[in-house]
């Protein structure tokens, strides 16, 4: 069980780092932070079928997930629609 949380913790790690390093497409950094929200769905999913039995809270966090994916895909698709592209780069140069 602790190698398991140990991988968990790098592969977090490694996640946040892609997220960091990664800003250029707004699509690759939505995709870094779904995959974040799955490894914490999963640490959150360990802590809770050790400590607290009650999977209530896991279901909340999977309806905040999910309405995040959306907002954000909403958002991406408003944004290649507008400006033709998904570039942060250019979104924070019009921002005069």
């Amino acid at each position: 069980m602790n190698l398991f949380i140990l991988v968990l913790l790098f592969m977090l790690f490694s996640g946040i780092l892609f997220y960091i390093f990664n800003f250029n497409h707004l699509l690759m950094m939505l995709l870094g932070l779904e995959y974040l929200l799955l490894i914490l769905s999963l640490l959150f999913l360990i802590n809770l079928m050790m400590f607290i039995k009650q999977y209530i809270l896991l279901l909340i966090f999977f309806i905040f997930c999910i309405s995040e994916s959306v907002l954000g895909l909403t958002i991406l698709i408003l944004m290649v629609r507008m400006y033709g592209n998904d570039y942060l780069k250019s979104l924070m140069i019009l921002q005069c």
